[in-house]
C-alpha cells in the first residue's frame, strides 16, 4: 500500500507539472504577452557593478571613449573603439584624445566603421562581444557599439520599435561624422532582427547603409520562439491559434521581427554567417533567411561554419577567416557603392 501511495503521488505530481507546463503557462503567455517580451529582451540579465566608462577594464585592447547620445527615452550609452594602428599612434603620444579627434577619425576612409547591434541579455561589455570588438580593431576598423534602451547604462524599456529607434540614432551619429567612409551595420542574434528592420527602413527611405552583416541570424520571431524552449509548451497549438492568440497580440505589443519579409527591401550587400552547431538559434533559421534573400535576388554572401569548429552561437569571433572575409566584403561594398553612384 505504501508503494502504491508513492506511485499515486508521483503520477499526480507529473500530471500537475505537465498541466502547468502545457496549459497554465500557455494561458499566461496568451493573457499576458508582456511575459514573452520580457523573456525575449532579457534586460534583467546584467552584470553588477559594471564600469562602462573604463573600456580597458572590460577587456577592450584598443583605445576608445564612452559617451551618451540623447534618445527619445533618455540616454543611450555608446562606445567608440579606435582602429589598432590609430590607438598605437596615440599611445606613443600619451593616449589622450579629445572627443573631436575621435569623431574626426570616423571620417578617415582607410579605417571603415562597424556599427554593432548586440543580441539580447547583458550589454555591450559581454565577453564574446568584447572579443569581436578586438578582432575588428586589429583589422584596423572603427567600432561603434551601444546599448539599446533598458540595457547597460541606457535609459528606458525595450520594444522592437524602441531599439530600432536607438539603433538609428547611433547610425545617424556615425553617418554625420563619417563623411565618405565605409559604414557597415553588424547585427548578432537578436541584433540581426534589429539590423534587418533598421536597414529595411533605411533602404525604403532611399538612404541605404554601405553594407549589412548578420551573425547567427533568424528568419522571424515566430520560428525563433518555436525552436526555443519557449516554444515547447506552445507546440500543441495550431498555427491559427498561435497567430490569433499569441503572435497578433505580441505584434500589437510591439514585437514582430519578420526579417524574412523585410530582407526583400534591402538594397545594400549582405554578409550572413552562421555556425552549423548553433544551439540558441538553429542554423535552419539562418538558412531560411538566406533563402528568403536569395528568392528576393538580394546581393548576399552566406558563410556556414562546420560543427567541428564548435563556434555555436557566440564564438564566430574565433574564425580565422574573418581576417579575409570582412576586408573582402568591404571591398565588394565599395564596388557596389561606386556602381550605385
Amino acid at each position: 500500500m505504501a508503494l502504491l501511495g508513492i506511485l499515486v503521488f508521483f503520477c499526480e505530481l507529473i500530471f500537475l507539472l505537465l498541466f502547468a507546463f502545457f496549459v497554465v503557462l500557455p494561458l499566461m503567455v496568451i493573457l499576458f504577452p508582456g511575459i514573452v517580451t520580457t523573456l525575449f529582451f532579457l534586460t534583467f540579465r546584467r552584470a553588477p557593478n559594471t564600469d562602462y566608462s573604463d573600456l580597458s577594464a572590460n577587456g577592450v585592447t584598443s583605445l576608445g571613449r564612452s559617451f551618451f547620445l540623447r534618445g527619445d527615452e533618455g540616454n543611450v550609452g555608446v562606445w567608440h573603439i579606435l582602429p589598432k594602428s590609430v590607438a598605437s599612434r596615440y599611445r606613443e603620444k600619451g593616449g589622450l584624445l579629445l572627443d573631436e579627434e575621435m569623431e574626426k577619425i570616423l571620417s578617415e576612409e582607410k579605417y571603415p566603421v562597424i556599427v554593432y547591434l548586440h543580441g539580447n541579455s547583458f550589454d555591450r561589455t559581454y565577453a564574446h562581444r568584447i572579443q569581436m570588438y578586438n578582432v575588428w580593431s586589429k583589422l584596423d576598423y572603427n567600432v561603434v557599439t551601444f546599448d539599446y534602451r533598458g540595457y547597460g547604462d541606457s535609459d528606458g524599456s525595450p520594444s522592437e520599435h524602441g531599439i530600432v529607434s536607438d539603433s538609428r540614432l547611433v547610425y545617424e551619429y556615425v553617418l554625420h561624422h563619417s563623411g565618405k567612409n565605409t559604414v557597415l551595420i553588424w547585427g548578432h542574434s537578436m541584433g540581426t532582427g534589429v539590423a534587418v528592420h533598421l536597414v529595411s527602413d533605411l533602404c525604403l527611405d532611399k538612404t541605404p547603409p554601405d553594407g549589412l552583416v548578420l551573425e547567427s541570424p533568424f528568419n522571424n520571431f515566430k520560428d525563433a520562439m518555436m525552436n526555443s524552449i519557449m516554444g515547447t509548451p506552445l507546440s500543441w497549438m495550431s498555427p491559427e491559434m498561435l497567430q490569433r492568440y499569441l503572435l497578433d497580440p505580441l505584434k500589437k505589443a510591439g514585437l514582430d521581427m519578420t526579417s524574412d519579409k523585410r530582407i526583400a527591401n534591402i538594397t545594400c550587400p549582405i554578409l550572413m554567417m552562421h555556425a552549423e552547431n548553433d544551439h540558441v538559434l538553429s542554423v535552419t533559421l539562418g538558412r531560411k533567411l538566406r533563402d528568403a534573400a536569395v528568392a528576393s535576388k538580394r546581393d548576399i554572401k552566406y558563410v556556414e561554419f562546420p560543427t567541428a569548429r564548435n563556434y555555436k552561437h557566440k564564438y564566430i569571433y574565433l574564425a580565422p577567416e574573418l581576417a579575409t572575409l570582412i576586408p573582402e566584403f568591404i571591398a565588394h561594398v565599395k564596388q557596389a557603392k561606386r556602381k550605385r553612384g
